[in-house]
């Protein structure tokens, strides 16, 4: 006996094996109500059915007014490494990174996380992290200028990773504190190095990085891009 398959199941399996397939790419409008209302011959709320399923599934992106899009696929951090880059390569994405500025700066706020003087100045590293070719992540990092030079953080263009110059100088992180909260970026030059729209809200993690002594070594702050990260904690009683 043949059982039938509802029709917004088989419209949902179509979207589906067509993003699997490489038919349909992240980024890319799928066809719009109307149309697949007569291409299936079904009702409007058998199509919304379709598209809100995948939407909570994570396939699609509705967008008011525009249409609904497949979603791109997000870098889901395990919080199993502490490098960033590490998970990006794991779950199998191309990276990048551009350094946006590298300065001395005397920031006394930063200079009580950092544990140090507040006149004592301090290493600021902002870059751009890329996954795929997508900028994902705005990231600055600040280090005590006594144990970082300008000269020595300079080394970051050459090798092209702030943790590798960091380890070439013997600086290096064991263990990782983080904080994690939603922020907007009211920064224009910010917001646009990251592709999005100012006061765009954004996953913004505090992190704080010590050596093997239980010293702190470096502060930084990131913003992520919602649309591309998300956090997975198991915890196990």
């Amino acid at each position: 006996m043949e059982y039938k398959v509802a029709k917004y199941i088989r419209i949902k399996q179509d979207i589906i094996n067509a993003i699997k397939s490489g038919t349909l790419q992240p980024g890319d409008k799928v066809d719009s109500e109307s149309v697949l209302k007569k291409k299936y011959n079904v009702s409007t709320i058998t199509v919304r059915k379709a598209f809100n399923d995948l939407i909570k599934e994570g396939y699609l992106n509705g967008v008011q007014g525009v249409g609904t899009f497949v979603a791109k696929k997000q870098m889901i951090r395990g919080l199993t490494s502490i490098s960033f880059s590490d998970e990006l390569l794991q779950q199998g994405y191309e990276i990048d990174m551009h350094v946006d500025k590298i300065e001395e700066v005397v920031n006394s706020n930063i200079a009580d996380i950092l544990e140090i003087p507040h006149d004592q100045s301090m290493i600021c590293v902002r870059r751009i992290r890329l996954a795929n070719n997508e900028p994902i992540a705005y990231q600055s990092s600040f280090v005590d200028s006594r144990i970082l030079s300008l000269s020595q953080a300079n080394k970051i263009y050459e090798n092209a990773s702030f943790y590798k110059t960091l380890k070439e100088y013997g600086i290096i992180p064991i263990w990782v504190n983080e904080n994690y909260s939603v922020r907007q970026v009211n920064d224009n030059r910010i917001a646009k190095l990251m592709n999005i729209k100012k006061n765009t809200d954004t996953f913004f993690v505090k992190r704080i990085a010590f050596n093997e002594f239980d010293e702190i070594i470096e502060y930084a702050e990131t913003y992520f891009n919602k649309d591309w990260y998300s956090v997975t904690v198991n915890i196990k009683v």
